[in-house]
Order: structure tokens, then C-alpha cells, then sequence
């Protein structure tokens, strides 16, 4: 008897050690089985250059600047569309804008919206048991099958298109509404509670969807730094910022993005969170008089373009280009400056190939860049991308871009190289030297493929 206790004692120690070498193998297969999180961050009519990593002297983002150290900062990302709901829907679809109808910006009432048969991120990615909640600005339909619920997410909270959506700057009979999915919950927000708000509804759906041990995915659309600004920079800060008023709102939202950052943190998800940041379009430069009819709107609350020509609601890079920040441990490139060309309609083939759920069976005009940011050493080129501005005015290929505007009847072409010529300064379509590549280049603009 001694001697089978003794040698029990002697097997107990490797016992103990094998199940903690079960346990640690199958807490790490269930790990690796998990799909990723994603947060998609959407800001409005946010400049290429109005974060601190992407050139601002003034405008600090820390929490920013530490994902793209960490990540891919890509210089150059385009919007398909330089307004509001064609680059929404064809962020959301994976789809040129033409295909859904959402040719321009909708106000309330309008009938046009997102179509119930065109399949977004959310309804996808709930096909492979995802929890899903948008927060913020919807702005692809306010009725019906367009509505955030009716497109795939179980949670809502926000509301249906700009904030500016009110007297002077807009006549309309429709008061702004706060919605939590279809009910509206407050009337008339004042513009400064509107980051904060849509920040403390991310970390609760953040914590939901932790407690109910489901991957999340999150789309989070803020107002900002849309116009107007002003009423929004009122809130009291630690230290207003040294870029004025359009400084406090930016730097508001990086603040709010590194306390959901923390909740990722704190739930043990940030090593499993795919983190995506950009704009819908370029600044709205060219902001009409009714914008500064409110006596406090300045010129001065718009951001910028950096190098490149053009605003919001032009087929200039300065209305496509935009910032895009994306990051996820150990799959992405790690502090990457990312030159090569790829787009919004991009995304969502990505994000499929990511969290290995199947592409809807619609025509997807993007392409997965899944490659490109997680290898250094990927050479594929990316298909042509088009410019879509209220109609077809732009194809690139590569460095190459051809600009086809009209304008009292009359057409202009131009051609640009954006590696030499980032600005769009000089013109090489009747340059004899680029005769052929003018020709591509027209040749694939009239090939486009969503007519």
C-alpha cells in the first residue's frame, strides 16, 4: 500500500502538469478559432491632412497616431465617392455607388436609399455570428428596408443624416432626431453632447457583445468635424486645442476613441479587434454661403487637403483622398506608410477574407487588400479604381489618373501622373509623350464597370 501511494505521488506532478498543458492547447485553439472583432471608424468630411500623422502642426491625435505607428498608414486611399451617402453605401457594399441608386447626398423624406437587395458588412459578417451595432450617422436612407436595423445591425444609435439638417442651414420641416434603432430617444441634440454620446454607446455595445461571447463588429460614423463646428467646440476641455475650433472636435473624437480602445483592452479583446479609421470624403472647401449664415461659422472651421487639389464634391484627389488607419496585432504591417493606391469599395472583401465568411452574392466591384497590408513584400497591382461624382469622372491605374468633367456643354480631360504630380497641376493628356497612356486610360474609363 505504501508503495502505491508512493508512486501515485510520483504521478501526480506530471498529471497536473499534462492537464495544464491540455488547458493552455485548448485555450489557444479556441483563440485561434475566434473571428476577429472590427471597429470601423467613419469620420464626415474629415481632411487628408487634419490629423497630426498625416501632416498637422496643430491638431493633436495621440491615440491616432499611435495606431498608425502600430499598424498601416495608408497615403493612398480613396473614397469612390467625394460625398456623403454614395461613399457610405459603397464603403458598406463593397459597391460603386451607381449600382444602389445613392447618387448624391440624401436629405429626410427623400426616396432614394440603400437597396434592401444589396448586402452590407453587417449582414455578412451576422452569417458568420457576429453581433453587430452602428452608432452615429446613418445617412443612406431614413424609411423602411434602409434603415440601420433592416440592413444588418442589431443595435442602433444615432441618427439618420447630418446634424446640419436644421434652420439656417438647411429648410426643412424635420427636426433632428437622436434614434435608438427605430424610436427616437432625443430631440434636437445640442451639436456638443454628439461625440460623447456615440463614444459611450461604442463601449456599451463594445461590453454587451463581450458578455454575450460573440465577435462584434462595430460601425462607428461620427457627425465630425462635418459642419458647423462651432456649436460643438463649446463643450469645456482640459485645454482647447491649438487648432481652434476644428481642433477640439478632432481631437474629442481621438480622446473618444482611446477610452473605446481601453474597453477593447479591458475585455481581453484587443489582441482580436480589427481597427479601421478614415473619412467618408475630403473638407467641404467649398461649403456654400448657407453653411455661414448662423453668424459663427468661419472658413476657417474646415480642414484640409494637404498637397492635394480640390474639397468635397469634386473628382480632385482632394475629395477622394483621405486618411485610412488600420490595425490588428499581428496581422497587419507593423509602423507601415503604405504609398500604393487601393479604396473604400475595398473593405468588405477584406474583412471577408479576414474573419473567413463568405462574399455576398451580389457583384462586389472591390478587391481584398488583406495582402498588401499584411505583406511587405506584395507586388499584385490593384484593379483600376473609379471616381464617382454625382457621375463617372475619373479612373486611376496605378499612378495614372484620367479626369473626364463637364462643364456648360463643354469637356475637359486631364491626365495626371500622382506620383510626380500629386497636386494635379499639370495636365499630360495633349502631351504627345503620353499619347498612349492617355488612350489606356480613356479606354478604361469607358469600360467602366457600374453603368
Amino acid at each position: 500500500m505504501r508503495d502505491f501511494i508512493h508512486a501515485v505521488k510520483k504521478v501526480i506532478p506530471f498529471f497536473c502538469l499534462w492537464l495544464l498543458m491540455a488547458d493552455i492547447s485548448f485555450s489557444q485553439s479556441k483563440t485561434a478559432a475566434r473571428k476577429p472583432n472590427v471597429i470601423i471608424v467613419l469620420t464626415d468630411d474629415m481632411g487628408y491632412s487634419d490629423i497630426s500623422s498625416y501632416g498637422n502642426p496643430l491638431i493633436r491625435t495621440p491615440f491616432l497616431d499611435e495606431m498608425a505607428r502600430k499598424g498601416v498608414m495608408a497615403t493612398s486611399f480613396i473614397t469612390t465617392s467625394p460625398t456623403c451617402s454614395p461613399s457610405r453605401v459603397s464603403l458598406i457594399t463593397g459597391r460603386y455607388c451607381s449600382r444602389t441608386n445613392l447618387l448624391w447626398p440624401v436629405g429626410p423624406g427623400d426616396k432614394r436609399a440603400i437597396p434592401d437587395e444589396d448586402v452590407t458588412i453587417a449582414e455578412m459578417l451576422k452569417t458568420s455570428g457576429y453581433i453587430t451595432g452602428a452608432v452615429g450617422k446613418w445617412h443612406m436612407g431614413d424609411y423602411g428596408t434602409a434603415l440601420p436595423n433592416k440592413q444588418g445591425f442589431d443595435d442602433f444609435f444615432g441618427m439618420l443624416y447630418s446634424h446640419d439638417y436644421r434652420s439656417p442651414y438647411v429648410k426643412t420641416d424635420t427636426v433632428i432626431k437622436i434614434f435608438r434603432n427605430a424610436a427616437p430617444e432625443i430631440y434636437k441634440p445640442h451639436d456638443s453632447i454628439l461625440t460623447g454620446l456615440y463614444t459611450s454607446e461604442s463601449i456599451r455595445f463594445i461590453k454587451k457583445a463581450t458578455s454575450q461571447q460573440k465577435p462584434f463588429f462595430l460601425y462607428l460614423a461620427h457627425n465630425m468635424p462635418h459642419l458647423p463646428v462651432a456649436l460643438a467646440a463649446q463643450k469645456k476641455y482640459p485645454g482647447h486645442s491649438a487648432g481652434g475650433e476644428l481642433g477640439d472636435v478632432i481631437e474629442e473624437i481621438d480622446r473618444g476613441l482611446a477610452a473605446i480602445w481601453k474597453t477593447v483592452e479591458e475585455t481581453g479583446q484587443a489582441d482580436n479587434t480589427i481597427f479601421i479609421f478614415t473619412s467618408d470624403n475630403g473638407p467641404w472647401l467649398n461649403a456654400p454661403q448657407r453653411m455661414y449664415d448662423d453668424g459663427f461659422t468661419k472658413p476657417y472651421h474646415i480642414g484640409a487637403a494637404g498637397i492635394f487639389s480640390g474639397s468635397k464634391g469634386t473628382s480632385l484627389e482632394g475629395g477622394h483622398r483621405v486618411p485610412f488607419i488600420i490595425y490588428w496585432k499581428g496581422h497587419t504591417l507593423s509602423n507601415t506608410v503604405l504609398t500604393k493606391p487601393f479604396a473604400n469599395i475595398d473593405v468588405l472583401p477584406t474583412l471577408a477574407e479576414w474573419t473567413k465568411t463568405k462574399l455576398p452574392d451580389r457583384i462586389i466591384d472591390g478587391e481584398s487588400v488583406a495582402g498588401l497590408l499584411s505583406d511587405k513584400n506584395y507586388s499584385k497591382a490593384h484593379q483600376p479604381v473609379y471616381y464617382h461624382n454625382y457621375t463617372l469622372e475619373g479612373v486611376r491605374d496605378g499612378d495614372w489618373k484620367l479626369r473626364v468633367t463637364k462643364k456648360d456643354n463643354k469637356e475637359t480631360v486631364e491626365l495626371f501622373n500622382l506620383s510626380w504630380d500629386p497636386s494635379e497641376r499639370v495636365n499630360l493628356f495633349n502631351d504627345p509623350k503620353f499619347n498612349k497612356k492617355g488612350e489606356e486610360l480613356m479606354e478604361l474609363f469607358n469600360a467602366y464597370p457600374a453603368k
